[in-house]
Formats: structure tokens, sequence, C-alpha cells
């Protein structure tokens, strides 16, 4: 009964055969597949009945070699539907222990889909992208003597004519650039130079570039930051982000109305960058189409100039950078834009500055002052212990700090990739360090070599976060440098155990 029940509730076609060929069990998915197509108790050869006959002829040899060498064969096969459809399906034969075979089958016709989708899509790409190519070197030798008939003595209205002609060219530069840069991040070839940048300081630098269009369409801009945050990104991509998305709302607007950027700390260690405007809102399909390239929403009907890649490019800017770009609308009220990217916290960066932390964040000027550098008061540690916490997952990093904090007081400095860790250990001094076992940009056991060589972190014991509890794969991190492994999803007991054993053997007398 115990069987049934478990077969029955697999989605998967599943089938168990006895040693005499004869079909012993089998669920409700494969059942429903079956129909009146086999008798009411089955041999294994009826079953044979439903693949497609192309597929017949090898896959009885193939699965029969199989089954007599590793006892065990999977591939491919075309399994014929009620309607008389082939549907790929993913099969495996197994040999039970008593002799019998259990076949397993999966419908992988969504997959293909998706395989297809997504080959149609980098088709295109690589297209658009020759395209690009080609038009760049015509264009280019179009704008070249444009600007030398701009030197010469025209009639006003043949030097009109050669501006617009400029301006055109220069239209369609940008636009290629645009369509080069998007075909680009969607091969996963896209420039991006990610490290701590002041956000705030990049959105009040947007805002006061796009001031003139709030200006002639009376927009009123309104920033609400928070603290200075410091983000995990591309300066130069960040800002572009932020442009589009401050430039749509001022352009798609209501006259007269205001716009608001917003940036708050969110869980996880990350920082939301939103944008809300008060025009016209979108509706749930036109949702669903936004972030797809020359896609404009009827507004190419507005008369709003615009080339339908900037939503597009910000999309795939933000998803390089690790980050989300999200939008949340309402019809007739307004949108929200939201930007997610992991922060960064440099809280300790100068540890010898007792009166707090003074940086300039990837190099842009501060906003506070006129020394260009922005002031954040370090925090008391409540309990003391600090704790060095490497991770690109924002669910583990919360639950790790809460863990900490709730059960050992402990501060815990959250790094969202291992580029960052070196630094953050060396301002930071933690008690320990935490690392997942796989990182956004390496692996644990790499980090751990870097941390071992520096002088600083190289003192420091770590323990790695792994979903393998496989008893080599703990053995080769221990080799690495790890202290010790620590089973994911994680287990707040067995953190706080080690923990608490790691910080008494440091307070321990010699």
């Amino acid at each position: 009964m115990g069987s049934r029940i478990l077969l029955d509730a697999l989605t998967d076609l599943a089938v168990v055969v006895g040693t005499d060929g004869r079909v012993t069990d089998m669920g409700a998915a494969a059942r429903a597949f079956l129909g009146d197509r086999v008798p009411r108790v089955p041999h294994l050869r009826d079953l044979v009945d439903v693949v497609d006959p192309a597929f017949r002829l090898a896959l009885g040899e193939a699965v029969t070699a199989a089954l007599g060498r590793t006892g065990q064969w999977r591939g491919s096969v075309g399994l014929v539907d009620l309607a008389g459809a082939t549907v790929p399906h993913h099969v495996t034969v197994r040999v039970d222990p008593e002799g019998g075979l259990v076949v397993v089958a999966r419908d992988t016709s969504d997959q293909r889909a998706r395989e297809v989708a997504e080959n149609e899509s980098r088709a295109k790409d690589e297209l658009i992208a020759r395209l690009g190519h080609e038009l760049r070197t015509p264009l280019n030798a179009m704008l070249g003597f444009a600007q030398l008939l701009e030197l010469e003595p025209l009639t006003p209205d043949l030097h009109d004519d050669v501006e617009r002609i400029i301006t055109g060219g220069r239209h369609m530069q940008a636009l290629i650039d645009d369509v080069l840069d998007l075909a680009r991040l969607r091969a996963g070839r896209g420039d991006i130079n990610k490290g701590p940048v002041n956000v705030l300081d990049i959105v009040q630098g947007v805002v006061e570039l796009v001031e003139p269009l709030a200006a002639q369409r009376s927009i009123r801009r309104v920033i609400h930051p928070a603290l200075p945050l410091v983000a995990d990104a591309d300066r130069r991509r960040l800002w572009q982000v932020l442009l589009n998305l401050v430039g749509n709302a001022l352009k798609y607007g209501r006259e007269g109305g205001s716009v608001r950027v917003g940036i708050v700390p969110i869980t996880g260690s990350r920082i939301r960058i939103e944008v809300e405007d008060d025009g016209a809102g979108l509706s749930p399909r036109a949702i669903d189409r936004l972030f797809r390239p020359f896609e404009r929403l009827g507004a190419e009907r507005s008369g709003i100039e615009g080339s339908g890649l900037g939503l597009a490019l910000s999309h795939a800017l933000v998803t390089a950078m690790g980050g989300v770009l999200t939008v949340a609308s309402r019809y007739g009220v307004g949108s929200v834009f939201a930007v997610v990217l992991d922060a960064v916290d440099l809280r300790f960066e100068d540890l010898d500055d007792d009166s707090g932390f003074v940086g300039s964040y990837g190099g842009l000027p501060g906003r506070s002052g006129e020394s260009g550098t922005v002031t954040l008061g370090r925090p008391p540690t409540p309990g003391g212990l600090r704790v060095v916490h490497v991770s690109g997952d924002p669910a583990l990093r919360s639950l790790v700090a809460e863990t900490l904090t709730d059960f050992l007081a402990a501060d815990t400095v959250t790094v969202p990739r291992a580029g960052l860790a070196l630094d953050a250990v060396r301002g930071a001094r933690p008690a320990f360090i935490l690392l997942d076992r796989d990182l956004p940009d390496t692996t644990a056991a790499e980090l751990l070599a870097q941390l071992a060589a520096d002088p600083t972190a190289g003192v420091i014991p770590a323990l790695v976060l792994s979903e393998d509890t496989d008893p080599r794969e703990r053995a080769y991190l221990r080799r690495a440098g790890a202290v010790d492994v620590l089973k994911i999803p994680l287990d707040p007991g067995a953190l706080v155990a080690a923990a608490a054993a790691l910080t008494t053997a440091m307070t321990a007398p010699s």
C-alpha cells in the first residue's frame, strides 16, 4: 500500500516490472498515460507498443546491453500519447534488488521548447550583433563626411540639413551601440567591473543631469535616501540604468506631477533603489512585454522619442551585476521600478580610526561635505563577537545574521562575493569566518587558500557551509583550510554550537 501511494504521488510515469516480465505496479500518471492501450495486467512487451516505432529497435539493443553491464540505462525516448502524438521523455530503466525492473519516464517537451526558444533568441542576438557591426563602418564614414561638410561655407539651409544628418547619425550610432551592448550581455560577454559604489551619490548625479527635462514638464523630484549606502555594482553601468529609469519616469510621468527616488536597505544585506512615478501606469499584459527589446507598448504613437531598448538593456545590466530589476504598476495610478543589489559593509574599513569610518566609495565624490567623503559612525558590537560571512545567497545571509545575533549577540559583516572578502576580513578582524561552498565568483577552496596566504586573515578560523555532506567533500574542504563544514539547509543549533566552540577555544588559556 505504501509503495502505491508513493508511485501515485509522482508526476513522472513510473512502472515496476517483475522478474517474469509482468507489470506488478504502476503510478497514477503512468495509468493515465497508457489508458486502455495495454491489458489490465500488462507485460513488458505491451509497454513497448507505446514507444514511437522510430525508437524501438535501437532502444531494445541499447537497454539490454546497458542493463547487462551496469544494471541501469538512461536516454531520450519518444512515447506516443493517447492522442497519437509523439512526446519526448527522459527514461530511466534500472534493475531492482530482486531482479525485476523499475522504469521511470519524465516528459521533457517543456524543456525542449525552452531550448528551442533559447536557441532562437541566441540566433537573433547574433544576427543583430553582426548587423550592428556591419552598419557601424558606413555610418562612421557618413558622420565623418557630414562633419567635414559642416566646416564648409554653406548657406543657412544647407547648414541646417547637414546638422540634421549629424544628429540623425549620432542617434543611430547610439542605437547601434545599445544593440551591440545588449547582444554581448545576453551572451554573457558584457563588460562589468564591480566594486563598492556610493548609491546616493549616483542618484543625486542622475537627478541633477535630468533637471532640464524635469523643469520642462514641471515635475518635482523627490529623493528619500537612507544612510549613504554602498552597493556592489559597476559604477558606470548603475549610472546608465538609473539614468534610463529616472528619464523614463520623467518622460512618461504626469505633467506637473512628481518622481520619487528611494534608497533603502532590505533583508539579506541588499539595497533597493526605487524610481516611482505618478503616470498612466501599466496593465499586467504590458508588464509581461516590458523588458523585450524594441517593445514600446504603444508609446511610439505618443510622439515621445525612444527606441524600446532602454529597459531591455537596463534589465540585462542589472542581471549581469548580480541584481534584480522589477516593476510594480497600477493602471492609471503610476509605476515603481526597483533595482535590488548586494550591499557592501564598509563599517570596519579603517580599524585604526576611532572616530568612525571615512571612505570615498569607488572614487566617487561624496555629498556630505567639502572633503568629498561620507562618514559613517561605527556601531558598537553587542556581545563583542564579530563574524564575516561570505555568501552570494541573500536568504542565507539573512538567516545567518539573525541566528548569530539572536543566539550569540554577534555582529555579522556580510560579504556578497569572494572578491571583497579579504578586505572585509582585514578590516573587521572577526572571531571567525563563514563562507559558502559555492560562491558567485570562485570556490570555497580557492578563497580559503587566498585567506590562508594573508598574514591577518590566515590566523582566523573559517567554517564552510555546504549542501554536500559527503565525507570526501568534507575532508577536501578541511585540507583546504576549513575548521569544520556545516550542512545547508542550515541548522541554527549546529551553527551556534560550532561558533561557541570556536570562541571558547580562542579564549581558553593556553
